[in-house]
């Protein structure tokens, strides 16, 4: 449990992104690129010198190419969000043609089903998974925003608006993960937490970022708060989100996450950053973070993160409930570093503040 209640809270996202390298030995996979965002924004929003240093050094080998990894997206390779956040905010400037590159790569040849959603690269034709929503969306917004180019910005909020619509439970008002996996056009049972994660994360960024009088401003604001206000049904006494959302109670309650935690917490802050949350935001943001902190160690260690994830058995409830969650998950890290990077930004200088 973290006992450093006076600990600065900038510093301590800052500390899960080094625990990351540490562990895992470098960045270079999917989960590292949602790290490498959160290193990004500690960067352009806190203004410290040293964050700024260390987030480029990071970033520039992908820029360069002198860094690649197996993935299904190709923007990955780049560096993902991170690399398209830095170019957005004008502080990457030589990294313009490799994303204008990727982006391209996305709106014109990457594998995608018959409306249009994105799929997966290795695997079947038909899989679509709310996933894709983190992986692109940030990446094409700020893409577009930097280049000045409507279509990338159309692209990106076209696959999490499809998604979405085709992921929604109607009675929960949350996300199923995925479509295909388990046979033709059959969805997944769950309400998973990271996957509602993922898909908070992308409206989050759409719904903060669009400019003003955007066309699809309102619509990204409004279909983000749908999201966030049915999860908020879902959180517990203590703040946290279960493995399997709807499981809070009853004889087999699922166990707490940590990942998706941390996603939806990420949402939450950076609505109330942006001045388009609900007044009851604050004290659910407040008490997550809060509950966060007991599956932290004093060395960083995140507990109750699940492992990776992609409709698992039949795709039920119980399935997702019984996947396994693990102790420094490679997806325990970027989510840390999100929220508590947000704290950062919203005045909780320290996380006795909190």
């Amino acid at each position: 449990m973290i006992h450093q209640m006076t600990q600065p809270t900038l510093d301590f996202a800052d500390a899960f992104a080094l625990k990351h390298k540490a562990v895992h030995g470098s960045l270079e996979q999917y989960t590292g690129t949602v790290t490498l965002h959160g290193l990004a924004r500690l960067a352009s929003e806190s203004g410290r010198p040293e964050a700024m240093a260390r987030a480029l050094d990071e970033l520039k080998p992908f820029v360069a190419g002198e860094k690649q990894f197996k993935c299904n997206f190709p923007n990955y390779r780049c560096g993902g969000n991170a690399t398209a956040w830095m170019l957005y905010k004008g502080l990457c400037p030589e990294a313009e043609e490799t994303v204008r590159f990727y982006a391209d790569e996305i709106l014109n040849d990457a594998p995608k089903d018959e409306n249009g959603i994105l799929q997966r690269i290795f695997g079947e034709a038909g899989c679509i998974w709310i996933d894709v929503a983190f992986a692109v969306t940030p990446f094409m917004i700020y893409t577009g925003m930097a280049l000045g180019e409507e279509k990338y910005i159309e692209e990106g909020v076209q696959q999490t608006f499809k998604m979405v619509d085709i992921f929604r439970n109607a009675e929960t008002g949350l996300l199923h993960q995925s479509r295909g996996f388990r046979g033709e056009l059959k969805l997944s049972e769950d309400h998973w937490s990271r996957g509602n994660g993922w898909g908070a994360y992308a409206l989050c960024e759409l719904a903060c970022h669009l400019p003003e009088g955007h066309k699809y401003k309102a619509e990204s604001i409004a279909r983000f708060k749908d999201l966030m206000n049915h999860a908020l049904n879902f959180q517990d006494d203590k703040g946290m989100w279960r493995q399997e959302m709807t499981m809070l109670k009853g004889s087999y309650p699922a166990y707490v996450e940590t990942s998706g935690t941390g996603l939806l917490l990420y949402a939450l802050g950076a609505g109330i950053q942006a001045g388009i949350a609900d007044d009851h935001w604050m004290e659910a943001y407040r008490k997550g973070m809060r509950g966060l902190l007991p599956y932290i160690s004093t060395d960083y260690d995140v507990f109750h993160t699940c492992k990776g994830c992609l409709c698992p058995g039949e795709g039920t409830k119980l399935d997702y409930a019984a996947a396994p969650a693990v102790v420094n998950d490679p997806h325990a890290f970027g989510p840390m570093v999100l929220c508590f990077g947000v704290a950062s930004q919203l005045g909780f200088e320290t996380l006795g503040e909190l």
